[in-house]
């Protein structure tokens, strides 16, 4: 059975959210850790800004206790009692429904957010490297991945990509009265912080310089949009000569803190300065927004601001949704094929065991045939048998009314009130 645990922006704050992270540094050991315990086939974890997802494929109906124990011993984290949606867990179809409509962008917290689906390419990627990929979790992601091209291509939805660029421009442009007299400063190199630097490029911006992790990243990033690469260790030194600090990373700790800040200010003599945090966990101190003349908004204060057009949003998650069953249905039907399969094959396997077993302990000197027949007959029908005298004795005749189509025993059916099911009469009726 298929099984997430998901803590995000609609069940936990970012201080709750923050806690229980995996960098892309430990996401292979994580997993690796996941995938050890007893009754795991298959494990996938998901980590962004706005939530930790950990998908897991088990013949155990419920594994959600040894979930929660896993991501609070890897993180060191104390496991509270907390209300039921803070450790949100799914299973089955509502699951799979779920990371498809997580790849969607339609359950981020700006919808149509670009990132989630090289997000979850890089996640599966690595949760591949350590073999924690089967082919459940495998069909799964690539369901995902392909309703999330359509679901960008063919709605409104994916319009929205540009919005947190656009607002982070807007809000410039009501703090600054110029801003071609304004510098900007961009810490981590994904799609949102290109966007964000092309709006303020059309806005006239006078001068940019990108930071990260990976200096090489940040070479290649700012050849490409012309700017100026820096190494994410000399940040501090350029918070002096910008303006908009916008920031965006897998830190773990805080890149810019408050002292630097408040440093900073006494030589800017109260110039004003604008800081956008959207990574998770934050990379600015939170307290920088109690500086005077600083403004600091996050994640949360963006969405709030977004979130005010919800009838285009309505719009735009019902155009979604209907691309979200239809690849559900997909991946549904795809997993009862593949599990009858299965069943098909366990089922040949054991008759030909019987089968092989009985001729073996038989001598064929004077052998009985009919003998032969009736004891390999007893011994397949035993546990069949079994279960049908146990169902028998239950109101719902289904599963009685199943098994003798597949054997086709319709004559005995129609003499037994047994095998009768009232849906029949409704369905015709219908017809």
């Amino acid at each position: 059975m298929l099984s997430v645990l998901t803590i995000n922006h609609n069940n936990s704050d970012i201080s709750f959210l923050e806690s229980f992270t995996f960098n892309k540094d430990s996401l292979a050991n994580a997993l690796s850790q996941l995938k050890s315990i007893d009754g795991i086939d298959e494990c996938f974890i998901l980590s962004t800004c706005n939530r930790v997802e950990v998908y897991v494929s088990s013949k155990i109906k419920n594994i959600d206790s040894e979930i929660i124990q896993f991501i609070g011993n890897f993180h060191n984290v104390p496991i509270r009692k907390k209300a039921a949606t803070t450790y949100q867990f799914m299973h089955g179809k509502d699951a799979a429904y779920h990371l498809i409509k997580v790849a969607s962008g339609s359950d981020s917290m700006l919808l149509g957010e670009p990132q989630i689906i090289n997000q979850i390419r890089e996640a599966y990627k690595i949760a591949c490297s350590v073999q924690a990929i089967g082919k459940y979790l495998h069909k799964l992601i690539h369901t995902s991945l392909f309703a999330a091209k359509k679901v960008r291509s063919e709605t409104s939805l994916g319009s929205r990509v540009d919005s947190i660029g656009s607002l982070v421009s807007k809000l410039s442009k009501k703090l600054f009265e110029d801003l071609n007299k304004r510098s900007l400063l961009v810490i981590g190199t994904g799609e949102i912080s290109q966007i964000l630097i092309s709006n303020l490029k059309n806005e006239g911006i006078s001068e940019i310089f990108i930071a990260s992790r990976n200096i090489k990243n940040a070479i290649t990033f700012g050849d490409k949009n012309h700017c100026k690469p820096i190494p994410i260790e000399e940040v501090g030194d350029y918070l002096a000569t910008v303006d908009i600090v916008f920031s965006s990373t897998g830190s773990t700790d805080f890149i810019i803190n408050k002292d630097d800040i408040e440093m900073v200010q006494k030589d800017k003599k109260s110039s004003i300065m604008f800081f956008v945090d959207i990574a998770v966990p934050r990379d600015m101190d939170p307290r920088i927004g109690d500086i005077d003349s600083c403004y600091l908004y996050n994640l949360e204060d963006l969405k709030a601001i977004i979130d005010n057009d919800y009838s285009e949003n309505n719009k735009n998650l019902e155009e979604a949704s209907l691309i979200i069953q239809n690849s559900l249905d997909t991946y549904v039907h795809w997993e009862n094929s593949d599990n009858v399969k299965d069943i098909i094959t366990r089922m040949r396997k054991a008759v030909e065991d019987i089968v092989e077993n009985e001729v073996k302990s038989t001598s064929f000197n004077g052998i009985d045939k009919a003998l032969i027949a009736k004891r390999i007959s007893n011994k397949i029908l035993h546990m069949p048998t079994q279960n049908i005298k146990d169902e028998a004795s239950l109101e719902n005749s289904l599963y009685l009314s199943v098994l003798s189509e597949i054997f086709h025993l319709d004559k005995d059916v129609s003499e037994s009130n047994i095998y009768k099911i009232e849906n029949e009469k409704i369905i015709k009726n219908r017809n």
